[in-house]
This record gives structure tokens, sequence and C-alpha cells, in this order.
């Protein structure tokens, strides 16, 4: 009988575990490894959520402290919008909410990697009220086939450099067009499953899974699910995935001792103290039951 990988699914809700894996392992390395003029190290990787009163929350792909104290924020875009400036301003405000809230005011860079579709971008946005400058990458001056060559040759002696290692990160945004993009992204994966060195696979599958999730189709999507069961990174990402069905087979069953209660004459307050909910929660399961009602 054949033994098939584990499945799991490849969520947006699971990019802080990639990302965070991707970063902790840039510690020590520079910043030149993105293509940047810049030769500082990572000395930290902080948390790359900024919730706001919307639908969903801002996301970035990574944050980062230097070693001279100042923030990175990087993220990557395969087209260029001018509108895209608003994003980063509010990038930027809540770096500078959060560090500020510690009792510092570091300098923070807001670094974009765009893509082999894109080939020039504005670098500042500048009105009156604000000044938006980032700092650029244009990853379509990147010699892809090079880079491919380079890094088959470093597994096949076993091991890559940091910079063949990040170059595999890369590789599948250096290419134009969607269909080629797929490809590389597929070949990548392939070929980071087949690095001996577990903590080099963990940062390349790390570090292709947070740089493509933007570009990614449902193809390539179930291929890489097929491929990383198996892999220390997939592990995680199912690890994380059955927690999250504990917690909410936890949250089910309160919900229903919560609407029994209710039903029973029991207060909002009493239910909410009695299974260390808060009120809003045992109140928006009150009035969704009197709806379905």
């Amino acid at each position: 009988m054949e033994l098939k990988a584990p499945k799991f699914d490849i969520s947006y809700q699971n990019k802080d575990i990639v990302s965070k894996l991707f970063g902790d392992r840039m510690k020590g390395k520079p910043m030149s490894l993105f293509g940047l003029e810049s030769s500082l190290k990572v000395v930290d990787v902080r948390p790359t959520n900024i919730p706001i009163v919307r639908a969903r929350e801002l996301r970035m792909d990574n944050l980062f402290e230097l070693e001279d104290g100042s923030v990175a924020i990087i993220d990557y875009e395969s087209d260029y919008k001018e509108a895209n400036f608003i994003k980063y301003g509010r990038y930027i405000m809540d770096v500078i909410d959060r560090y500020l809230s510690e009792g510092k005011e570091p300098d923070i860079h807001m670094i974009v990697l765009y893509t082999a579709d894109v080939e020039h971008a504005k670098t500042s946005f500048v009105r009156t009220a604000c000044d938006i400058r980032t700092e650029i990458s244009y990853l379509v001056k990147a010699p892809s086939e090079k880079w491919m060559a380079d890094v088959r040759n470093g597994i096949s002696g076993q091991n890559l450099t940091d910079g063949e290692l990040m170059h595999l990160v890369l590789l599948p945004l250096t290419y134009k067009g969607e269909e080629k993009k797929q490809e590389a992204i597929r070949e990548c994966v392939k070929l980071a499953v087949q690095l001996s060195d577990k903590e080099q696979e963990s940062f390349a599958l790390a570090g292709i899974l947070t740089f493509t999730d933007k570009i990614i189709d449902e193809t390539t999507k179930r291929y890489i699910e097929e491929v990383l069961g198996m892999t220390q990174v997939g592990q995680m990402l199912m690890d994380r995935g059955r927690q999250e069905g504990i917690q909410q087979g936890e949250l089910n069953k309160s919900k229903k001792v919560a609407l029994k209660m209710l039903r029973q004459g029991a207060g909002v307050n009493d239910v909410s103290e009695l299974l260390e909910l808060p009120v809003s929660v045992i109140q928006s399961w009150e009035k969704e039951s009197q709806t379905a009602e």
C-alpha cells in the first residue's frame, strides 16, 4: 500500500510561522543578501502583523532589527502602484508606535523587493504633511539561470553559501510571467528538500513560502503541500493546524455550555466568569443564537 504524506494547508494564517522561521535564520546575516547596498546584519526579528480597524489586518513580509539599532521593514511587490505607499506609511507608523511604547526611537528603513515584472518604480511619496521613502531592490537584474546553476552545483556539493541560499529563496521572483514563476517555485522547493543540512532546508523553504505567498497558484500550492508533508517546516504547519483545531474544539464546547446556561436563565456576566471568556464573546453567541431562532 502506498503511503501518502500528511495533508496540511498553506494558509495565510500560517504566514507568521514561516515568516518568523525565515527571520530567525536571517540573524547574523547581512541585508546585502537581498540585493541591497547595506552590509548591516540582522540581529533580531519582530512580529509582522499590524492589527487595524478594518476587515483584515496588514502584514509586512519581514521586520528585522539591524546591528546599528535601526529597523528594516521588508515587503515585496509584483507590480508598482503609487497607492502602495499608503500601505508602507501604515507599516511605518505602526512600527514607530510599537517602539515608542517601548521607550525606543529607532531609525526605520522601508525596503521593497520588486519581482522581475517591475523595471522602474518611484522611491518616494511626498506631500506637505508626509514624506515616505523606500529602498528598492530590482530582481529583474538578477541572473536567474546562473543563480539556478549555482544552487544546483552547491546542493550536489552538499551545502550552499549564504548567498546561494538567499538566491534559492528569491529565484521565483526573478522570472517574468506567471507560468515561469510557478515553474520556478516548484523547482526551488524541489531543490530545497534536497539540502542535507536541515537548517538550510528550513531556511530555504520558509523563505520561499514567505516571498511567494502573493503569487502562488492553486496547482503549485497543492504540489508544495505534497512535498512539504515530511519536512520540518511542513511538520510545524501541521502542528499549528492541530493546535488551532484543538482550540476551536474547546471553544465550540464552551459555546454549547454558554448557550445552555443562558437558556436556563443564567446572566451573561455569570457565564463569562464561569467560562473565563470575555463578556463580548458570550453576548455575540447569545445574539447569534437569537438570530438563528
